[in-house]
């Protein structure tokens, strides 16, 4: 698809974009999508910093999370080609750790494909904590490298499973790579990164200190949740800094940056004549090293049987995604995120960037199917179901109004409230298939499960059979 066909279809995209700024209260946003490395669609919504009347632009940099995971395996297979580590050993070998189940070490291949077996210790979390994002979990000390190495090494018993054998995706692997790549390089992993990584790629403002924030010029604010009796608000609070997140997701950019990082991949490891490894090892990062992925997003690309999703190095792959592969990743930390992803075969690249914690990434993938040639709101099950739902949703009455229900939904999920009786219910409606248009869902009671079928008439009037009872839509 060329820039002019997308300006026909961009006003799908641009709404939805407005209704989630409305609807998660997301001050700044900046998108770029390109084709063979150039731009077709660049834009920014709203507010970098909105105290400041300050616009996003596309030059905005914002916190990138954990989208800074690639380039950190990047850096690992870059000095596995210069010989100073090998991918395949302990990671015990450069660090003070002492993590093994049954004689089987987590070696760095398991820390870059979230495979060690390891589950989340919350160590990222703590950072934010510190920094002043407000979260209601215990305050564990993480000042020094002693702190960090005590807070792993005191979780042996949390490794049950062998390393390769499961997904428990593990912010402090990827710390623990920074710190690799420090031991071996001999210079801190900012530094590295900065003159390895970022400078040949042409990411020159990109960086992890707050400092060279401070004098940029088009820096976003981060904003996090501060929830109150009425709902909740941003709060403005400063991009995250520090060396225990820094590898797992400490990187601050901007969509245009991210597009020549995005446009390096898709030149099979060149860009502006520059190459860090071979193409060879490059093609490491997008093998299928986890498919133990329990989380899958089929909302997005369907429920094609030939699909498959899987994790690499520092990136999850879509095989099948509407005929195509999608290498991609999303970023969420408590003040930013976004997603950065790009389709080999049609040499496209999509950039995502906000300054709020999280956000549905249905925006993200609505921009890549548009530039497919397809209308997403006809093709993602996201869609079709968020369409679908809402219409099933309201207010129910049998026969004279003798009984009342109402079907709500709550985060994408269809709810049964029952008040009638004198025990108030709420029951989580279950479908019991994966079609986008279900009409037959269940639900679970203390004697078993129920069955609730919703039927849509032909003059287009609804009904709802919940236990012996039918029920017509009233609003």
């Amino acid at each position: 698809m060329n820039s002019s066909d997308f300006s026909g279809l961009k006003k799908t995209f641009e709404h939805e974009v407005v209704k989630v700024m409305r609807d998660f209260r997301v001050p700044g946003m900046s998108v770029l999508i390109a084709k063979n490395g150039d731009p077709v669609y660049e834009r920014a919504f709203g507010y970098r910093d909105i105290a400041r009347r300050k616009p996003a632009t596309v030059d905005t940099l914002y916190g990138i999370a954990s989208m800074t995971k690639s380039m950190t395996c990047l850096a690992i297979l870059q000095l596995h080609q210069a010989g100073k580590l090998n991918i395949n050993d302990p990671a015990s070998n450069y660090l003070p750790l002492e993590l093994e189940v049954k004689d089987k070490p987590i070696t760095l291949h398991h820390l870059m494909s979230h495979s060690s077996g390891m589950p989340c210790l919350n160590s990222y979390e703590f950072v934010m904590v510190n920094q002043g994002y407000i979260a209601n979990i215990p305050v564990i000390p993480l000042g020094n490298w002693d702190d960090f190495y005590l807070h792993v090494n005191d979780a042996k018993d949390e490794l049950i499973y062998p390393p390769g054998e499961k997904y428990f995706y593990w912010n402090g692997g990827f710390t623990l790579l920074s710190q690799i790549i420090e031991k071996v390089s001999g210079i801190p992993y900012e530094e590295y990164m900065k003159e390895k990584i970022l400078q040949k790629l042409g990411m020159k403002r990109s960086s992890f200190f707050r400092e060279d924030l401070e004098h940029d010029q088009d820096v976003s604010i981060g904003y996090d949740n501060k929830w109150l009796e009425t709902g909740f608000k941003r709060s403005p609070t400063s991009q995250l800094s520090s060396p225990f997140v820094s590898g797992a997701g400490g990187l601050n950019s901007s969509v245009k940056e991210l597009t020549n990082y995005l446009q390096y991949h898709l030149n099979k490891g060149v860009y502006e004549n520059n190459r860090i490894i071979d193409e060879k090892l490059l093609q490491e990062m997008y093998k299928p090293h986890n498919p133990n992925i329990t989380n899958f997003h089929t909302e997005f690309y369907g429920y094609e049987p030939n699909s498959k999703e899987y994790y690499g190095y520092g990136l999850k792959v879509y095989e099948n995604y509407y005929g195509y592969t999608l290498v991609t990743h999303q970023g969420v930390s408590g003040v930013s995120g976004g997603n950065i992803g790009f389709i080999p075969e049609l040499q496209i690249s999509v950039v995502q960037l906000y300054n709020v914690a999280w956000l549905p990434s249905h925006i993200f993938h609505s921009a890549i199917i548009l530039m497919l040639g397809k209308n997403p709101k006809e093709v993602m099950p996201f869609y079709i179901r968020r369409d679908h739902y809402k219409r099933l949703c309201g207010k129910y009455e049998s026969y004279k109004g003798t009984t009342k229900i109402s079907v709500e939904n709550k985060h994408g999920m269809l709810y049964l409230k029952d008040e009638n009786w004198v025990d108030k219910a709420l029951y989580p409606l279950i479908p019991k298939k994966t079609d986008p248009k279900v009409k037959e869902f269940y639900i679970i009671l203390p004697y078993g499960t129920l069955e609730i079928l919703f039927t849509i008439l032909p003059n287009g009037s609804i009904t709802c059979d919940y236990e012996r009872r039918l029920l017509h839509k009233k609003v």
